[in-house]
């Protein structure tokens, strides 16, 4: 889709999908919660999905993701403006897709906590196909940043149909027990922890869109969006080892090694996606997004570091987050100091990676001490 929507309206695409970053791994919240809770074991049952009873709270939820698409369409016009969209229906689409990801908040979060990694696994490649078929056959029917959108729509609902499949039966239930699930403290810390660590994730992509030049815009998003290979590529390493330590906490013996494996794969898929990507940058800008983005080749090279790091920064968020810590509120430090120093200096692409490189760098090493202080 970056090479039929160029670089203008590609960099609109890619700043709607960085706020979507941000607020839906907010809400995710609930999910870390929840899966926290069925992992631990803060339940009675051999089968830790049996005899759930999800219907009180999916229509709760149902009902908070009605609101959040109506507040985003109440706003859809400061949001146009804030990003130089050429309309309002984007961010309308916007809306629709992040009430759909709402949505599936608690159907992942059950599943991951019961270790149905399978399940989870299906719904993220189907919701990722369908959004890059449609999109692409959409993108070429001219329907442009609508059609992308749209698709994302789709995608999304699709990832929903297949999530809410195998535990339908307690979504159809009534009762009690679901109430357990969800410790209000616990969720509201991983609130904050997560918001932290998403919207470390997407702020560069949204501030570049609105301080620089559209096209500039557009090489920084691409930069970026190809940069977090290296991210994503360990992604599933945190998902998996999240539930993992939870159900461990309080076996130090246990929960270090599977802190130490943890860690050394991620830094291990990301810093060897990060390498990749700072030996071959053009080969890899001309594979995904096209000869016009070549301008984005120094800039992902910069970007691959700070992504590969932002693994390591997620994971550490995660494990504080199963010790219930504080400490796993520590990425706002690092969102406050990217704005504060992207707001300062912003005159090119280069100068806001390198801002997010040294800002992930130095936010990383003070968990790192958190980690261990954890542990004494």
């Amino acid at each position: 889709m970056s090479r039929m929507l160029g670089p203008s309206t590609y960099g609109a695409l890619g700043s709607l999908l960085g706020l979507i970053t941000v607020v839906t791994l907010v809400a995710s919240a609930l999910q870390a919660a929840i899966t926290h809770a069925v992992a631990s074991g803060d339940h009675t049952s051999n089968d830790p999905i049996v005899g759930l009873a999800l219907r009180k709270p999916f229509l709760r939820l149902s009902l908070g993701s009605f609101v959040l698409i109506g507040s985003v369409i109440a706003a859809s016009k400061l949001i146009e403006n804030y990003l130089h969209l050429s309309s309002e229906l984007p961010v309308i689409y916007f809306a629709l897709f992040l009430g759909i990801n709402v949505l599936c908040i608690i159907p992942q979060g059950v599943l991951l906590g019961d270790l149905s990694f399978t399940v989870v696994a299906v719904g993220l490649v189907a919701n990722a196909l369908v959004r890059l078929v449609l999109g692409v056959v959409l993108v070429h029917f001219h329907e442009g940043l609508n059609g992308a959108m749209v698709a994302a729509v789709a995608g999304a609902a699709i990832q929903l149909m297949i999530l809410i499949e195998p535990i339908r039966k307690q979504l159809l239930a009534a009762g009690n027990r679901a109430s357990r699930l969800v410790n209000l403290r616990y969720a509201t810390l991983a609130a904050v922890s997560l918001g932290g660590v998403s919207s470390l994730i997407g702020l560069d992509s949204v501030l570049a869109r609105h301080y620089l030049e559209r096209a500039e815009s557009g090489y920084y998003v691409a930069a970026a969006t190809g940069a977090r290979i290296a991210l994503f590529l360990s992604g599933a390493i945190t998902s998996m080892a999240f539930p993992a330590i939870s159900r461990a906490v309080g076996d130090q013996v246990r929960i270090s090694r599977l802190l130490r494996n943890s860690a050394i794969t991620v830094f291990g898929l990301g810093f060897a996606a990060s390498l990749g990507v700072v030996s071959f940058p053009h080969l890899v800008i001309s594979v995904l997004f096209g000869s016009r983005f070549q301008h984005a080749a120094t800039v992902i090279q910069i970007l691959s570091i700070s992504s590969a790091e932002m693994g390591l920064i997620s994971l550490l968020t995660y494990y504080s987050l199963a010790h219930r810590s504080m400490t796993a509120a520590l990425s706002w430090l690092g969102v406050v100091a990217a704005a504060f120093f992207i707001a300062l200096m912003h005159k090119d692409p280069i100068e806001i990676a390198w801002i997010m490189v040294v800002t992930t760098s130095a936010l990383l090493i003070v968990q790192a001490i958190s980690i261990r202080m954890l542990n004494r």
